[in-house]
């Protein structure tokens, strides 16, 4: 651990790495934006980095094996490397390094695809740009596992999903605050954030065509109204259809400046009808069929009045089994309580907002080791 110097963090820009205090406790993680010059004075004062695992990450030599199978840890270490990747200096074997996150997400997917899917909509730390191109690609390997494509298929459109933004980050996370029209100026660079892309992706030796149009098509839209091309329906490609979905999706559930995160089921409910004639509806239906009618991490009141939170989604995605948080008449459970679906008190009343009812909870105390980092 060695204090952080001055002009190492900046107003605006993403914190490079986990920041602690002089005991080891956790300040900031990686790609949280500091707002204040005061912010970055009192860091400069008070707060440490471990130079040595930074360094590690940006030699792309850390030991994916310090998260093993924890698969909130292979999260977590996926959204701090592809951070690293994609903010720092060109990195030879860029394709490769980004293969490697992708395979740190079909692990954790594959170890508990619940977990992963609700890290979605309860791990809110950090950067945007880099947790929402995280979450897309859970969504793409999940949803793209369940429509039959092969691992070897799979992993170039991850890739996409994991780099769709390069050409837009700092935009991205510009955007989160603004509350009406965009300027001409940022309405250019969205519009042109999938050539860009696709230009600086070029340029670090990414040559997989797959990959390549995924990301350059991934805002089309099967009415033609998308962009950069316009292009209808058949005309773009699975890989692109399934990258666009989980991008629309994972956007949606996650709150901006101008309005509030919609609720999973509401966001998968709007993605089926609101969006089904400008993306493909049998993709939107797959999203559906594979993240259930309440996805993992949705907060729930149960008939009994008691709120919970959905940690599997059950056969079918029909039967969700949940872990009460709270007592029927309102207080504060201290351990989770699993429930069964099933039994007529703890069925699904209704959904509920935890942010708004202030009932934050711990992935590990609802999903155990599998949520430890």
């Amino acid at each position: 651990m060695r204090p952080i110097q001055s002009g190492e963090v900046q107003i605006g820009q993403p914190v490079p790495y986990d920041i602690y205090d002089e005991r080891g406790k956790l300040l900031l993680r990686a790609g949280q934006i500091l707002v204040s010059a005061s912010s970055v004075e009192r860091l400069v004062r008070v707060a440490y980095f471990d130079d040595g695992t930074y360094a590690a990450v940006r030699a792309n030599v850390l030991d994916d094996s310090e998260s093993g199978n924890r698969p909130l840890g292979l999260i977590l270490s996926a959204r701090y490397r592809l951070h690293a990747l994609l903010t720092g200096s060109k990195i030879a074997g860029f394709p490769e390094e980004i293969k490697r996150v992708a395979e740190l997400l079909h692990r954790a997917c594959r170890v508990n695809a619940d977990l992963s899917l609700a890290s979605i909509v309860m791990q809110h730390d950090g950067s945007y740009a880099i947790r929402h191109m995280i979450n897309a690609a859970i969504a793409c390997e999940l949803v793209g596992d369940a429509l039959g494509l092969s691992l070897v298929e799979r992993i170039p459109i991850v890739a996409a999903a994991l780099t769709m933004n390069i050409g837009m980050l700092e935009l991205q996370e510009e955007l989160l605050t603004v509350d009406g029209p965009l300027s001409d100026v940022q309405h250019g660079g969205v519009r042109q954030h999938c050539q860009r892309s696709v230009e600086l992706l070029q340029e670090r030796g990414v040559a997989d065509a797959l990959w390549l149009q995924a990301v350059l098509d991934h805002h089309e839209r099967s009415d033609g109204s998308g962009y950069p091309g316009g292009k209808p329906g058949e005309t773009i490609e699975l890989p692109a259809r399934l990258l666009a979905a989980a991008d629309v999706y994972c956007a949606r559930v996650t709150g901006r400046g101008y309005r509030p995160a919609l609720q999973a089921n509401i966001a998968l409910r709007w993605l089926y009808l609101n969006e089904g004639a400008r993306l493909d509806g049998n993709v939107a239906a797959s999203f559906i069929k594979t993240l259930g009618i309440y996805p993992p991490g949705t907060g729930v009141r149960l008939r009994n009045g008691s709120v919970a939170v959905v940690t599997h989604r059950g056969r079918g995605g029909l039967t969700p089994q949940v872990s009460s948080i709270t007592t029927h008449d309102g207080l504060r459970i201290g351990t989770p309580i699993r429930r069964r679906n099933d039994v007529g008190a703890h069925a699904i009343s209704e959904v509920v907002d935890l942010d708004a009812l202030d009932l934050s909870v711990s992935m590990e105390a609802l999903w155990g080791a599998d949520a430890t980092t």
